[in-house]
């Protein structure tokens, strides 16, 4: 089993290496790519190609793995579960601080698709929000902090399908650094009694 940590917009893979570092100290493989161009500015459809194509490059077409999302990553990870044929080797996907239902930051004056699609009430966040049957069998969780100031309002990051957990971490990007997050994913991967080899 595989964890695949999935950085947000601004990001690279590097972002994700504290993360990455405790669930090795566990066991666990992990690899977080770079999804290029960092800033979105292809869209989420196109980083979801690019995860698919990392992901498929190291681990093949068929091992199973478990998605970590962060911000914008969690919603590229939806979209490779449900369009690009990733559930079927999902075994588990985390979101953290992910703009489930948009965020008003979006509308900021910058020149990124990934922005507009990630705008409350876009066609794109329609899509995958209207279309979840096939994550029926994958257990789904949504984590958040209400002192968000990047997913406004931060309750954007509640999924409505997923098991949410709401954690009092000062700022976005605190979320991937924080140890109460980690052992909560930690703990969670762990009731999934998942193969660590």
């Amino acid at each position: 089993m595989t964890i695949v940590l999935v950085h947000g917009i601004f990001n690279t893979g590097r972002v994700m290496s504290w993360m990455r570092n405790r669930f090795e100290r566990q066991g666990y493989r992990c690899i977080s790519p770079t999804i290029a161009p960092f800033d979105g500015r292809k869209g989420i459809a196109y980083g979801a190609q690019m995860l698919k194509a990392a992901i498929d490059a190291e681990l093949g077409e068929d091992a199973p793995v478990v998605l970590i999302g962060f911000s914008m990553g969690g919603v590229v990870a939806r979209y490779y579960l449900q369009c690009l044929g990733g559930d079927k080797r999902t075994r588990a996907l985390f979101t953290i601080s992910s703009p489930h239902n948009g965020s008003y930051m979006a509308y900021l004056p910058y020149p990124s698709q990934a922005f507009r699609e990630l705008r409350p009430g876009s066609t794109l966040l329609n899509q995958l929000n209207q279309q979840q049957q096939g994550l029926a069998d994958i257990p789904l969780y949504s984590f958040r902090t209400p002192l968000d100031f990047t997913i406004v309002p931060s309750r954007s990051s509640h999924w409505s399908i997923a098991n949410n957990q709401v954690f009092k971490v000062p700022l976005h990007l605190s979320m991937i650094y924080s140890r109460r997050v980690v052992e909560a994913l930690l703990t969670a991967t762990e009731q999934l009694d998942l193969d660590k080899s």
